[in-house]
């Protein structure tokens, strides 16, 4: 299981936004949602953090968005 998930706001082109959770270093975080997103859309890391327990719930594997 992930220990760190940051989570990352993406912008659609549409001017929409969603949360992405990426299972990455921090400093990974926003590059590997931009890999996963269409072309067009931005994603930018947030200041929010989960809590260790939200992690262990999500479940998610390192390298995961």
């Amino acid at each position: 299981m992930a220990s760190e998930v940051h989570l990352v706001r993406v912008t659609t082109d549409d001017g929409g936004w969603r949360i992405w959770l990426a299972a990455t270093d921090r400093d990974q975080a926003v590059d590997s949602v931009l890999e996963a997103i269409p072309e067009g859309w931005t994603a930018s890391l947030m200041k929010n953090e989960l809590s260790a327990a939200d992690i262990a719930k999500l479940r998610m594997q390192p390298g995961e968005v």
